[in-house]
């Protein structure tokens, strides 16, 4: 934004360097390069300073580069949980899952002061995120962790799925596109492993990915509910659920002191302290930038294993994933026109779709 002076101050530069071309090579009168010699003439007021309106520019700006920092840096600490799963190769899946969801909530703890949504919208959210956080982990531990987090980020795909097939809404042309790559990605990662552990890491993970779906519907559904709110109660009956579940099959809780600390950094530093970065961010921020930032965590947390255990997952699952991305990119860049241009909520992106 330009001052209310700058104008005029840039067209009388123009008209002095004109006159100074006109007379290039011809002699100045004595007075005149007397005056142009002279000082500028000091004022003895105060300092100019910036008007209101530049102020609030600037501030605004600052504002949002701080904004987007925060999603950065919500997706990098999300992208972690493969490299935090992965170091716990004698922990179950399921062990996991719910003590790393028992930690979280000790984060989300001032949800109780907020108003708790609806019990019949609250109830079914907890079982699928129960479902999603469960599934995810196992999809990882299982198989890969690039198939693991990608197959999570089919939702967006589910989503166009169930407007299409349960609300009647027509798919614009970018939906039904996605919805073709992401079909043939999964067939590319179903193809891209063989054996009985990848059989299931893909199954759980189009489940989980199904489960995140449903559950961003569910989200949408709360309207004005308290997001701490509801990830409190979805956190806690996961570790309620998922841990009495472990007894029931047989699966060894951890006790190491270096298996305890891992699960309670990936409950408190990866799963819950990234949500609430994620939720200062939004401030200002765009649906589409805070769309595309997410999506760094599904790129970083295979780079992130790879570089610790050198997991290379086969050329049919990285393009698979590859192709899940463009889908999920197309439908960041080319966002419904009906939807708010501010992201209010995390809809689109994000581990365990908190």
């Amino acid at each position: 934004m330009h001052d209310a002076g700058a104008k005029p101050g840039r067209c009388r530069a123009l008209s002095e360097l004109r006159v100074a071309a006109q007379g290039h090579g011809k002699r100045v009168p004595a007075y005149r390069r007397r005056r142009r010699t002279q000082p500028a003439a000091v004022s003895a007021g105060p300092p100019a300073t910036r008007s209101e309106p530049e102020r609030s520019s600037v501030l605004t700006m600052a504002s949002r580069s701080a904004s987007l920092l925060l999603l950065a840096c919500a997706a990098v600490l999300w992208s972690t949980s493969g490299v935090l799963l992965k170091s716990l190769p004698s922990v179950h899946w399921v062990a996991i899952a719910g003590l790393r969801s028992l930690f979280a909530a000790v984060l989300f703890l001032p949800g109780l002061t907020r108003p708790r949504p609806p019990r019949r919208k609250l109830l079914p959210a907890m079982v699928i995120y129960a479902i999603l956080v469960a599934c995810l982990m196992g999809s990882m531990q299982l198989g890969t962790a690039a198939q693991g987090i990608w197959l999570q980020y089919i939702a967006p795909a589910v989503v166009a799925l169930w407007t299409w097939l349960i609300l009647r809404d027509r798919l614009r042309r970018v939906e039904t596109a996605a919805v073709l790559l992401t079909v043939i990605a999964v067939g590319l990662i179903v193809a891209g492993g063989s054996g009985r552990s990848h059989g299931q890491s893909v199954v759980l993970g189009v489940v989980s990915g199904f489960a995140f779906g449903s559950f961003i519907i569910l989200l949408k559904s709360m309207g004005s509910a308290s997001p701490s709110s509801i990830f409190l109660w979805t956190n806690l009956w996961t570790a309620a659920v998922l841990l009495p579940l472990c007894t029931i099959l047989g699966v060894d809780l951890p006790t190491a002191p270096r298996e305890i600390l891992l699960l309670a950094l990936m409950g408190v530093g990866q799963l819950a302290l990234p949500y609430h970065l994620f939720q200062m961010g939004l401030a200002r921020t765009r649906a589409v930038e805070a769309s595309l930032i997410i999506l760094l965590e599904p790129i970083l947390n295979p780079i992130w294993v790879y570089l610790a255990l050198r997991e290379m997952p086969a050329p049919k699952v990285i393009l698979g994933c590859a192709l899940i991305a463009a889908a999920l990119v197309a439908m960041a860049v080319f966002p419904n026109r009906h939807e708010a241009p501010r992201a209010s909520a995390r809809e689109a992106g994000g581990e365990d779709g908190d």
